[in-house]
């Protein structure tokens, strides 16, 4: 969850927090900006609904902004790690609390049967994201499988796959990006394939 431009993104980072601890909102939303799209698809992948991602990602940057203001990030350098360390919390958090919270269902008397649209649209979207990871190559699909699914961390994929943890992370990030263009609504097709094939 690096930012792109920069490899290491040390110098980037810590100029970055530095402004924010100042009160610099210009900075705040570079961060915004720069993190989004990584926090977003973090959050679509884990809980599959949109909205509740949409939430997440703000609940998350909200939180890393706050940290930053409050000049609670030890290390800024590592900006991106703790990015991702407060958004790892948060989804499980929202996750273990949604699998506590009862199952209810209203009971409507006037309603015959489930809405089939809602089942072809959800198959429609289910058939997009595998359409997405199909145009993947092999290594970015890999990661993502060790990373989303197995849960493991990126030292750990980069142990198993012998690349480093730098390109682990990045590799997956472009392709968390890359998937969330291609499953845009309004994202031109030939973008986000290209992305994909990078």
């Amino acid at each position: 969850m690096a930012p792109q431009n920069n490899v290491e993104g040390v110098d980037d980072n810590e100029a970055l927090a530095q402004r924010i601890m100042k009160g610099d909102r210009a900075a705040e939303a570079e961060l915004v900006g720069l993190y989004c799209d990584c926090v977003f698809a973090m959050a679509l992948s884990r809980t599959r609904n949109r909205d509740a991602a949409r939430e997440l990602m703000d609940d998350v940057l909200m939180a890393v902004i706050t940290a930053l203001r409050h000049g609670s990030v030890r290390n800024t350098a590592q900006l991106g790690g703790f990015v991702r360390g407060t958004a790892a919390n948060i989804i499980n958090g929202y996750i273990r609390a949604s699998r506590r919270a009862p199952r209810t269902m209203a009971l409507n008397p006037d309603a015959v049967g489930s809405d089939p649209t809602d089942e072809y649209e959800t198959q429609d979207r289910r058939n997009l994201a595998f359409d997405a990871l199909a145009l993947l190559n092999a290594r970015d699909r890999q990661i993502l499988q060790l990373s989303l699914v197995e849960g493991l961390k990126p030292g750990e994929i980069a142990t198993r796959l012998g690349i480093s943890s730098v390109l682990v992370r990045q590799r997956k990030c472009r392709a968390l990006r890359a998937i969330v263009v291609y499953l845009h609504d309004d994202a031109p097709g030939y973008v986000a394939r290209r992305m994909l094939r990078l």
